[in-house]
């Protein structure tokens, strides 16, 4: 009678342990919930603009910044139904579990553009709007700092100094150094020839040019490979000792 007793509390204290009303859940507000897909919506579309005008990335391009959106909210929308039930958390992690990514990412940058949506989506379907907003919003702002650093920068480096322009094709090709220098004339505001070198086998011709306001200098190595796509070109700046 006594290991009866001992055994009846025992498999009513399990059974009280795994009942889901010994779970403290909160209950479920329409409201909040709209108002963290209101904010993570924003977000996610600020993520994305930030990515498309911020981002460096030659890889994923179009198809990232469309996925960060829709990723934003996705997330959202699961930790929102989730947090109110542990079943469906349980079951979350399950699914989870046997979902196999198989997408190559190349470009460092995209994961941290995909893991922001993600944060952002965790953050507001966590209904953590205040602490979720002023993380993702610095996190922006850096991004929008470095992006316009990177930018001058860049200017400074495409214009205003003066480069070394090292182009070399066969001997036996048909190509003259006037019409190298008129195809370097449109994208140069200043040419000077330093050395022309013709060997038996190829030619060599080294020109210090300063690129034109606006212009730079993926431009200029454009005009040149669609003049003839077999020329080899070499560009360095003049002003650095190798």
């Amino acid at each position: 009678m006594y290991l009866y007793l001992i055994a009846q509390k025992t498999s009513s204290g399990i059974s009280n342990f795994i009942t889901p009303n010994t779970v403290q859940i909160d209950s479920f507000s329409l409201i909040e919930a709209i108002i963290s897909l209101f904010f993570a919506g924003i977000f996610g579309w600020l993520i994305s603009n930030s990515y498309r005008y911020s981002s460096s990335s030659i890889y994923g391009g179009r198809q990232i910044n469309s996925s960060i959106l829709p990723l934003t909210l996705t997330v959202c929308v699961i930790i929102t139904v989730v947090k109110s039930s542990l079943a469906l958390s349980l079951g979350l992690v399950g699914a989870l579990s046997i979902v196999r990514f198989r997408t190559p990412i190349k470009d460092p940058e995209d994961l941290i553009y995909l893991f922001l949506a993600i944060v952002a989506g965790l953050g507001f379907g966590a209904s953590q709007n205040f602490y979720t907003t002023i993380g993702i919003g610095l996190i922006l702002i850096v991004l929008a700092i470095r992006s316009f650093l990177r930018l001058k920068r860049n200017y400074k480096l495409n214009f205003g100094e003066e480069f070394n322009l090292n182009i070399e094709w066969e001997a036996e090709e048909e190509i003259t150094v006037a019409e190298i220098i008129d195809i370097v004339s449109r994208t140069c505001s200043k040419i000077s020839l330093i050395r022309f070198d013709k060997l038996k086998s190829s030619k060599t011709l080294i020109l210090q040019i300063g690129l034109k306001e606006k212009v730079n200098i993926e431009t200029l190595i454009t005009d040149i490979s669609n003049f003839k796509p077999f020329i080899s070109t070499q560009i360095f700046n003049a002003s650095m000792e190798y």
